[in-house]
């Protein structure tokens, strides 16, 4: 068989099936924040081989499932330049701490501008355990900022926001499959909210903060602002484009909060390769979505009260589950007392049900947990009673 030369076999492939190269750059941080991590372990890596909740390797299996071959490498061991790039299709900021210099900078732009793809997401663990460092530490939004602020992408600080879900965008375009109302879900937990300024464009504002909670940012980063504070966001230059995240939990394969499994996250992370690397081919997606208007799984509206029966200190619970979707799923839910365990009596033991009756040993304040559990949903409310 003769061997056609590459530029050649470049003008009969159809582009579609030309394989396209991603680099994924992680980062190595200790639990304390010491970067690298030298002879500690390693803080939330989020490596390709990963097979681990908090691992990548679902997220690596989608990308190569639509064409694009995904290798690793740690952020301290590169230099972006154009040698190194020159055979890049695709980057991705992964885990990193890496401030970048200038001249990376210009090299990332220079190599976008001729066509190349940049992602990007950033979180509070990019710098350590936050319980040691802090939510609010800079770790990893500096490191990103350093090669994204010039394409009009600042990311802020992790603000400790609570569970996501992304289903509006501005417009229609390939990551939300042509509809901007709901056409692909994807759900972060954290988060790290891209702040855009020309010439980035917002392609979907954060929105239902922690399930149902108040859309916020972190106090360093000032106030929330809804027309320029992204959980996603693209740059388009020369032939290049340049996407930012909000969150990067919605990548990893079980971690808590959500994970690539939660919503349409695994056809979104194929769809975000995709399109960063030029790409608009639905045949490429191996999770396309057969029905825009499948239902979806959305959150439960909960209200708890408690009303008082004619027995001494008894109480019957009443919790008020609203799931308006129509996605079979069913919402589950189970009360606890642990912070006064041995003072509460559940009547029949019954701990799973909307209506439980419970008894309690002596007069005093009690505070009672619901959880809901409806599908990737695990939601606590909690309700206070006054037993005289």
């Amino acid at each position: 068989m003769k061997r056609l030369y590459p530029a050649l076999a470049a003008l009969i492939a159809p582009v579609s099936l030309i394989a396209q190269t991603a680099l994924y750059l992680h980062g190595d941080v200790a639990d304390d924040g010491t970067t690298p991590s030298g002879e500690a372990a390693p803080f939330h890596q989020m490596r390709l081989n990963d097979k681990g909740p908090l691992g990548l390797s679902q997220f690596s299996q989608a990308i190569e499932e639509t064409g694009i071959t995904i290798s690793e490498q740690a952020d301290h061991t590169v230099t972006l330049n154009a040698a190194f790039l020159k055979d890049i299709d695709l980057l991705i900021l992964g885990s990193n701490q890496k401030i970048f210099s200038q001249d990376e900078a210009k090299a990332v732009a220079e190599w976008v501008s001729n066509g190349g793809g940049l992602i990007a997401w950033s979180d509070s663990a990019f710098g350590g355990n936050y319980q040691k460092v802090g939510v609010a530490n800079e770790a990893g939004r500096n490191s990103n900022n350093t090669l994204t602020e010039q394409f009009g992408m600042h990311f802020l600080t992790d603000n400790g926001g609570g569970n996501y879900l992304i289903s509006e965008y501005t417009e229609p375009h390939f990551l939300n499959n042509n509809n901007p109302q709901g056409g692909v879900l994807f759900r972060g937990e954290g988060i790290s909210a891209v702040r855009v300024s020309e010439p980035a464009k917002l392609l979907a504002k954060l929105q239902e903060g922690g399930l149902g909670g108040k859309l916020i940012v972190s106090e360093i980063d000032g106030k929330f602002n809804p027309t320029t504070d992204a959980a996603l966001a693209v740059t388009e230059l020369g032939k290049g484009r340049v996407i930012g995240v909000f969150d990067r939990n919605l990548f990893w394969n079980a971690g808590a909060g959500t994970r690539i499994s939660h919503s349409d996250n695994r056809e979104f992370s194929q769809r975000l390769a995709l399109w960063a690397c030029g790409i608009e081919d639905n045949s490429r997606v191996s999770n396309i979505q057969k029905n825009d208007n499948a239902a979806k799984n959305m959150p439960p509206v909960i209200t708890l009260t408690a009303t008082p029966t004619d027995q001494p200190r008894t109480f019957t619970i009443h919790a008020e589950v609203i799931d308006n979707d129509e996605d079979g799923e069913i919402p589950e839910v189970t009360w606890n007392d642990r912070r006064n365990a041995k003072s509460a009596t559940f009547e029949n033991n019954n701990r799973n049900t909307t209506t439980p009756t419970v008894t309690f040993s002596e007069p005093g304040n009690y505070r009672l947990f619901a959880q809901i559990t409806d599908g990737e949903f695990n939601i606590k409310k909690s309700i206070v009673i006054k037993c005289p």
